[in-house]
């Protein structure tokens, strides 16, 4: 199940990679306000049912050896969509706050640079706000890719 599950990870990546890519042009053409208007919101509803999905189903199914390696994948695709709302939101939050140059400069660290960049923008103008939520979307991303791994790999012992 782990190597089944390292397998998707690659995938997986690859997957929300392009699909990155591909929304870029998107991104830079219509703007963040399009970007936060029509993309993020949806994001943020689907980002939350997996939440509780994950915390109220998956979890306490995770109590059953047999359903250990489907409930702990799942979990860690999961992860995936906290990490394009992580994304997306760091890129606006880049975008809106520092302009086209951060965000550039943020994607010339292989695309995940924009978070940071976010977190340094919104720090260094004060926006607590934004910047706790981003903190705890990076934190929930990990914390559901590491506890996704760690159940489905309990499932072969």
């Amino acid at each position: 199940m782990v190597d089944t599950l390292k397998q998707t990870d690659g995938a997986l990546f690859g997957i929300v990679v392009l699909v990155g890519i591909l929304a870029l042009p998107v991104v830079f053409i219509l703007g963040s306000t399009w970007a936060s208007d029509h993309l993020l919101s949806p994001l943020i509803a689907i980002g939350w049912l997996a939440v509780a999905l994950d915390i109220l189903i998956l979890m306490p199914l995770s109590i059953f050896k047999r359903l250990r390696g489907f409930t702990g994948s799942v979990i860690f695709i999961s992860s995936y969509v906290f990490g394009l709302v992580t994304w997306l939101l760091g890129f606006v939050l880049t975008y809106s706050l520092w302009g086209l140059g951060a965000v550039i400069i943020g994607l010339l660290f292989f695309g995940g640079g924009v978070i940071p960049m976010a977190l340094l923008a919104t720090m260094l103008k004060g926006l607590w706000d934004p910047f706790s939520t981003l903190l705890v979307l990076v934190i929930i991303t990990f914390a559901s890719r590491a506890i996704g791994f760690s159940i489905a790999s309990s499932d072969s012992e």
